[in-house]
């Protein structure tokens, strides 16, 4: 009996925080990136993206010898490195290692999660970091979102609320149908590739060595057997 009265006054509680605003961050989940580290094509594709939009506030040092991010156009001279002086004083931060640092579902999320907001000097405002900087230069591909926390189910339990369960959009962007989400997947794709350029090697690699370890260890054992072998004959003499 207190099990069930336990859980009304639970859902009671969880509706009247939800009913206020936005529900507490740990609670919400994030998307899941689908992307794929071996699609080389979609990784040229992001890296484009990345030269053509975002390197006019970021900046990639740590790939600026990458023969992709070079084809692409990301070079230490065309990056924003000598820029000193940055609207609302915030200076973009380097998106060399974002991917390791923040997770690649975080950025997926964060590019899908911008809404509109007059009270924002942009115009936008996003879910995941409020107040942002960051102007709406994914909004015009995807569109108007706005806020749509009241149509949630607020009284159900164990019910997974997305980020994107907290938006809705309302007129379409520059890209129509799933066009924002491909180029937002490589995009992303690239970032993940800037932040571990070598982990598909790394990862074949990976299973050469765990190869050459099991054989080694079978070998080990065998080895030991035969030393046995004499110890014990020793002993026996």
């Amino acid at each position: 009996m207190l099990r069930y009265i336990f859980a009304i006054l639970l859902a009671s509680f969880a509706t009247q925080i939800w009913a206020e605003g936005l529900p507490p961050v740990e609670e919400i989940a994030l998307s899941k990136a689908p992307i794929d580290r071996s699609d080389m094509e979609s990784i040229k594709r992001g890296a484009k993206l990345f030269a053509t939009t975002c390197m006019s506030c970021h900046t990639m040092k740590y790939l600026r010898y990458n023969k992709i991010a070079q084809e692409a156009g990301i070079t230490l001279d065309k990056m924003p490195i000598n820029v000193t002086s940055w609207p609302y004083g915030v200076t973009p931060p380097d998106l060399s290692l974002e991917a390791d640092v923040r997770g690649v579902d975080w950025i997926y999320t964060y590019l899908h999660s911008f809404y509109k907001d007059p009270a924002r000097p942009t115009g936008v405002n996003n879910l995941l970091v409020p107040n942002t900087a960051m102007p709406g230069i994914v909004s015009a591909w995807q569109g108007d979102q706005v806020l749509e926390t009241s149509k949630l189910d607020f009284g159900v339990i164990n019910h997974t609320i997305y980020w994107y369960d907290l938006v809705s959009l309302k007129t379409d962007g520059s890209m129509k149908g799933g066009q924002f989400d491909d180029a937002i997947t490589d995009l992303v794709n690239f970032l993940a590739y800037a932040a571990a350029p070598y982990h598909e090697e790394q990862q074949h690699i990976g299973w050469w060595v765990l190869g050459f370890l099991s054989i080694f260890i079978v070998l080990t054992f065998l080895l030991k057997k035969e030393y046995w072998k004499d110890v014990k004959k020793r002993r026996n003499d």
